[in-house]
């Protein structure tokens, strides 16, 4: 490999989306370089460390894109399972392994190539050149330096360029699509057995010590989450609202401020269509049939037919059993290919309109036209609003005012009774579940789990109310004892032993089977229903009357010279003997019509294999120690 890269290395040319690169690390990258003299490294590779500093910034900045992302409801059992730390670290110790394989090759971009990549990045353009007082201006934005910047760009543009130079010489030969193409279009017919765990549990006896062993075992999964008891007072909009007075002036002011914004309602059309797909890579005949139904449908329909019962003939979309309607839509709400409709009148029939992989025909069955409503009409609608704003913002006064006599430690009851607001106290509750008098309010139940036995929340902003928080009770999470749980441990325990004791039983069928090579005779004999799923393609990720099985999600194997699965397939509560019953060969005429999104979907694939072998590679020469009680420590 290290011979073959020396030769291609100079040939390669720097392709990649830079802007792409600027945006992540922005995002992502950024402080990566601090060092703390003092805090123990998280790991070395090659001798190249990893510190705590950088590895703490890496993670809090993945953890405020997860937080972001996930606005507020990333819980700690959540953040557990996505089990951020560990992959952060592998993807940091993959970095140093390519960076120093690409320094040992003589990659490493040059200033020239740097500075040529950072000029190109538009985010630093003004008037349509580079700007140096807008990059130093976005890199303070986001608390950079230029030379942590430029040197984390460096280390992009070296990773692209030894990327580059491995990838350049990866392809997929016509043969290799050719046989793919055959594999995955290939439709094929299973046999199957089932065998329900559920039929073995009546078999499963119990012992006391199986009951405690298991106990034992599952503590962890058996552990009750944190609860909590929270105490809140309650300040709802509309009762601070009910006093509320609204004049004339404020309505008419409101009024005049928000009639084109608020109270002009566009023009809406009453519309039908019927949508006929067009496959992706279409040949010339199929994009000809298409056009054909679609000119058919405009045909009939400006003819007199009843455009609902041409949908449900032609249209394969969704909406074709109910006649094609689309029911009522402002133009805004249409995609831009099917604004055209806006100009059509009453009972019109469109021509034929080309959308992204479909034909569409469109019919307005009745309009509304753009009207705007008058002060006297909105008036009651513009107090009630007006009312309700002056509610809420009187509701934000008392709590806030609330809270600082809470800060001070006087009776919430006393506060309540002052401020003429309810004290209600929730039931028991965990991370994740939802209180009906509460609803979704995530910021409610985030305020909660951060709270400590004397805080007081900050003003928590709902749906009809304001909220102010405090801690009743707190249960720790804890392992209740057995007899507490005793019947779901036993539950599981014997669906532990009937799921052994059912792929026992098919393990030996399976035998059985691999020796006499007839599903059917061995089905009969152990008084079994032999089934077919029905065609489908090799690499559908669900089995027709099965669903997903873990074991074929690279697709489906067996073939006339292959007919027997090697080993039993399981779902959670079903275990499945299989056999091959027939195929029907891909239609290869139309392979070269599919060709080219076909190669580059396989041409995708073997490169990310590539890559991952490299990478692996890598690993099996390096030096890596990782330290895990640094990497464990809050």
């Amino acid at each position: 490999m290290l011979d073959f890269l020396r030769k291609r290395k100079r040939s390669w040319i720097i392709t990649f989306l830079l802007g792409l690169i600027i945006v992540v690390f922005i995002a992502f990258y950024g402080g990566s370089k601090y060092q703390d003299q003092g805090a123990p490294n998280v790991a070395e590779v090659n001798g190249d460390v990893i510190s705590q500093r950088e590895f703490a910034l890496q993670y809090q900045k993945t953890l405020e894109r997860y937080r972001e992302l996930l606005k507020g409801s990333l819980t700690p059992e959540m953040l557990k399972s996505l089990n951020l730390k560990n992959t952060l670290l592998e993807e940091l110790i993959q970095k140093r392994l390519v960076l120093q394989e690409a320094q040992t090759l003589g990659l490493t971009a040059s200033d020239e190539e740097l500075m040529d990549a950072i000029g190109q990045v538009r985010e630093f353009h003004v008037a349509g050149r580079f700007n140096k007082e807008r990059y130093l201006q976005l890199l303070r934005a986001n608390r950079l330096t230029p030379g942590e910047f430029e040197e984390e760009q460096r280390q992009q543009l070296t990773i692209q360029r030894l990327y580059g130079i491995i990838l350049d010489s990866t392809r997929v030969t016509d043969e290799e699509m050719r046989e793919r193409y055959r594999f995955e279009r290939e439709k094929i017919n299973l046999q199957y057995v089932r065998l329900p765990v559920s039929d073995a549990i009546p078999e499963v006896k119990l012992s006391e010590d199986e009951i405690k062993k298991f106990y034992d075992r599952n503590k962890e999964m058996l552990k009750e989450p944190l609860q909590l008891q929270v105490e809140y007072l309650s300040y709802p909009f509309d009762r601070f609202a009910a006093g509320a007075q609204v004049s004339e002036k404020e309505i008419e002011d409101y009024y005049q401020a928000n009639r084109d914004s608020k109270f002009r309602k566009p023009k809406e059309l009453k519309l039908r269509y019927v949508s006929i797909r067009v496959p992706p890579g279409a040949d010339a005949k199929q994009q000809e049939d298409a056009r054909a139904r679609a000119n058919r449908v405009v045909a009939e329909a400006r003819a007199g037919k009843d455009f609902a019962q041409l949908a449900k003939q032609f249209s394969d979309d969704a909406s074709a059993a109910k006649g094609g309607d689309l029911g009522w839509a402002t133009q805004g709400q249409l995609p831009p290919q099917l604004a055209t409709v806006f100009g059509m009148a009453k009972g019109e029939v469109s021509d034929v309109i080309e959308t992204p992989g479909r034909l569409q025909v469109g019919k307005v069955e009745d309009s509304r036209e753009e009207k705007s409503g008058t002060l006297k009409e909105l008036t009651p609608e513009i107090a009630r609003s007006l009312k309700t704003e002056k509610g809420k913002r009187e509701a934000a006064k008392i709590a806030d005012r609330d809270r600082e006599k809470m800060l001070t430690g006087n009776d919430l009851a006393k506060i309540a009774q002052e401020s003429g607001v309810a004290v209600n106290v929730t039931p028991w509750f965990s991370s994740g579940q939802v209180l009906p008098e509460i609803g979704q309010n995530q910021e409610f139940y985030k305020n909660a789990f951060a709270l400590g036995p004397k805080d007081v929340s900050p003003v928590v902003e709902g749906n009809s109310a304001y909220y102010l928080l405090k801690i009743k009770e707190r249960k720790e999470p804890a392992v209740p004892p057995l007899e507490t749980v005793r019947p779901n441990v036993e539950k599981g325990l014997k669906e532990s032993k009937a799921y052994e004791i059912v792929v026992q039983k098919a393990n030996g069928l399976l035998d059985q089977l691999k020796k006499e090579k007839d599903l059917a005779k061995l089905a009969a004999q152990n008084g079994l229903k032999v089934e077919e799923t029905g065609w489908f393609l090799r690499n559908t990720p669900q089995l027709p009357k099965i669903g997903e099985l873990p074991d074929l999600r690279s697709g489906v194997t067996l073939s006339a010279e292959k007919p027997i699965a090697d080993k039993v397939l399981t779902q959670k509560d079903v275990v499945y003997i299989m056999a091959f019953k027939g195929s029907q060969g891909a239609d290869m005429e139309r392979f070269e019509s599919e060709k080219e999104a076909l190669e580059k979907q396989a041409l995708a694939e073997t490169r990310q294999q590539v890559l991952q072998k490299f990478i692996e590679g890598l690993k099996s020469k390096a030096k890596i120690q990782i330290h895990a009680g640094v990497l464990e420590a809050d």
